[in-house]
């Protein structure tokens, strides 16, 4: 990486253990659902917010939904099918200037259109590389396409993955950084059902060794990269990279946010929780001591952080999930801001899931009691009203 242009001190004391890091009140600025007219929301994966729309990302309807930005419905971009306009999976969006942009994981296929939904162009590609299958998945200012989804036959063992920059046929044109995955499932051999003898293996996720996280600018502007180094243990900061489209680290900081070795008994306690919950016909065939050596062979540095997502503004504001769990367990998302650091945090309702942070609110949804999605836009209460 080149041209870093900033680096800071580490910070005294971790901030989640800080009792004068403010709390980040909101408050409920406008609704979008149901209510508002249109079809309807069934599963909202994104939100998008310029001066005049709300774009709301909605795989099971095959587009997005536009609104104003009171809320009300005005058009739905998009529809079932393989032609122009028309999607299979729509898996992100953005906005690159005045061009929207749908990524459709189903078409390996990235659509342009504009603000108003009408059909630009698109761009449809996959690259195989050994036993991964790249496909476009964002749209970068300059043209560039940018991918980190992969499917492998491999996937439990793979070291890292690369962030690649693909050129509009398909070849690679940068590859912008390595970042260490962490592994997020574990593979365990069980025997065959019904007291056959045929084994087979089955991949569980697990919440150890969390190493790195990435996150987009929603104006399609950045990438940006975090995680800790995994010969830091016991303690150690998490470093935040944001990088440009021609691969150069505009920002870097370390942050006071530590991983923890884990113990080998607390390691067991983990395959346990894990192998507890699992479906009464799996975890018959999956033993505890079978789960356990699984964890032990294949999770070299076990270690556990409370922080596991992160999100980007379109502000260039970086927000980190906080998660704990416990009888005094919470959930929060910590304010990342380049000027001054971590500078605070906001508690969500219970029940929101916290989607975006685009067009000066933050973007959660909501689900009623018969499982009907609100998407909820909130805005942040400036510092002086708190005064």
């Amino acid at each position: 990486m080149a041209n870093v242009d900033a680096l800071t001190a580490d910070q005294e004391a971790d901030p989640l253990d800080r009792a004068d890091v403010p709390r980040i009140e909101l408050y409920r600025a406008v609704e979008v659902g149901a209510a508002t007219g249109g079809p309807g929301l069934t599963d909202p994966w994104g939100v998008l917010a310029d001066s005049s729309h709300i774009y709301v990302l909605d795989p099971p309807a095959f587009g997005v939904h536009r609104f104003d930005r009171t809320g009300a419905w005005l058009s739905t971009i998009g529809s079932e099918g393989e032609g122009p306009g028309e999607f299979r999976r729509p898996t992100a969006m953005g906005l690159v200037s005045d061009t929207l942009w749908v990524a459709d994981g189903g078409l390996s296929r990235l659509s342009y259109l504009s603000r108003e939904g009408e059909y630009v162009r698109s761009v449809r590609f996959s690259v195989v590389l050994g036993s991964s299958v790249y496909m476009p998945r964002r749209a970068l200012i300059g043209g560039g396409i940018l991918s980190t989804e992969h499917f492998s036959t491999s996937v439990a063992v793979l070291p890292a993955l690369h962030l690649l920059v693909f050129d509009e046929e398909g070849e690679i044109a940068e590859t912008l950084a390595r970042r260490p995955r962490g592994r997020a499932a574990v593979s365990v051999t069980m025997p065959g059902g019904n007291g056959g003898q045929r084994l087979g293996s089955v991949s569980l996720s697990h919440p150890l060794d969390l190493q790195s996280l990435v996150a987009y600018d929603p104006l399609s502007r950045w990438v940006y990269v975090g995680g800790w180094r995994p010969d830091q243990l016991p303690s150690s900061n998490f470093e935040l990279m944001r990088i440009a489209p021609n691969g150069d680290t505009a920002m870097a900081v370390r942050l006071p946010l530590a991983r923890r070795a884990l113990e080998a008994d607390e390691v067991q306690a983990h395959a346990r929780t894990i192998r507890s919950a699992l479906p009464d016909a799996l975890r018959v065939r999956i033993g505890e001591r079978a789960l356990s050596r699984a964890f032990a062979e294949q999770i070299p540095h076990p270690a556990e952080t409370a922080v596991d997502a992160m999100l980007a503004g379109d502000d260039g504001t970086v927000w980190l999930r906080a998660t704990r769990g416990g009888a005094r367990g919470y959930r929060r998302w910590m304010r990342f801001r380049s000027d001054v650091g971590l500078d605070g945090f906001v508690d969500m309702p219970a029940g929101h899931r916290l989607l975006a942070a685009s067009g000066g609110m933050l973007w959660t949804v909501d689900r009623d009691v018969w499982d009907i999605p609100t998407v909820v836009g909130w805005r942040i209460v400036p510092d002086d009203a708190c005064r």
